[in-house]
């Protein structure tokens, strides 16, 4: 029982140190800003399986690129935060830049700076499809019909479809991808995600939380036989 009980304390403290190194790290999770560190590491992040979307397009204007990877949406190489849906089309108005997605306008400077949000209350057509410029008015393919807006973005007509080419997304720029690519992965994983999951053992998948279940019941076992050990020589 010595013998093993020596093996047992030996191995057991090969998973303590783990368990405690990380249950420290996550309880100072603030101070060692684990939230907000990201990994970068190219063998952390094909561990996980998580690689770039493939396939992103977007739409060139004035010499930029407003482009979409995955769910999020760019202004050349800045990210335009907190915006979700699908990129449907970008048009310049004067000195602002209207960029559609679903159900939502976003209104911005020509250097990509959020200046407003519209949505269905400020009139903006349900189920978008595709906008165009027409002189100093804004053109809307919608579910229901084209609407036509001025460049306050006050009033909404619905009108008879003009003869008109409607833009569509392109490929965006191999080199721009890259960027957009590597800047897209940096934001992903976090190092708090990465420690909770050694921590519970689920960074190994589904094994590692059998091997964490496992030592949990070998600290058992190891408290078992030192008390039984120590009652055997108090006695």
């Amino acid at each position: 029982m010595y013998l093993w009980h020596r093996y047992m304390g030996l191995t057991a403290a090969v998973f303590v140190v783990i368990l405690a190194a990380t249950g420290i790290s996550l309880n100072h999770t603030e101070t060692l800003k684990l939230d907000s560190h990201m990994i970068t590491s190219g063998t952390l992040l094909d561990w996980y399986g998580i690689t770039a979307p493939k396939n992103p397009v977007g739409f060139a204007i004035d010499d930029h690129w407003i482009s979409q990877v995955g769910q999020r949406l760019y202004f050349d190489e800045h990210e335009l935060q907190d915006i979700s849906g699908r990129l449907i089309g970008v048009a310049r108005l004067n000195d602002i830049l209207v960029i559609a997605v679903q159900e939502h306008m976003l209104l911005t400077t020509l250097t990509g700076q959020l200046v407003e949000r519209l949505g269905d209350a400020e009139g903006v057509p349900a189920g978008m499809q595709a906008i165009t410029r027409d002189g100093n008015s804004l053109l809307v393919r919608a579910a229901h019909g084209t609407y036509v807006t001025d460049s306050e973005f006050i009033t909404w007509q619905k009108i008879a479809p003009p003869p008109t080419d409607w833009p569509e997304p392109t490929a965006i720029p191999a080199s721009l991808y890259q960027r957009l690519a590597q800047q897209y992965l940096g934001s992903v994983l976090s190092a708090e995600r990465v420690v909770l999951d050694i921590h519970s053992g689920r960074i190994l998948g589904t094994w590692g939380v059998y091997v964490m279940d496992t030592a949990a019941g070998l600290f058992i076992l190891l408290a078992a036989a030192g008390i039984w050990l120590w009652a055997k020589r108090a006695r």
